[in-house]
């Protein structure tokens, strides 16, 4: 029982950071595909 609820909430931390990070990433490309300077776009990638 308590090795079943430590593993769900290593799971929820895991996909709670997952999470996190997805948003910052889709945040940052959005906001540089945004910026009407390509070449500073293609500069990063």
């Amino acid at each position: 029982m308590d090795k079943d609820r430590a593993a769900s909430k290593s799971n929820f931390v895991i996909s709670l950071l997952a999470g996190i990070i997805c948003g910052v990433f889709f945040h940052f490309l959005l906001y540089k595909l945004s910026l009407p300077a390509e070449p500073f776009i293609y500069a990063w990638f």
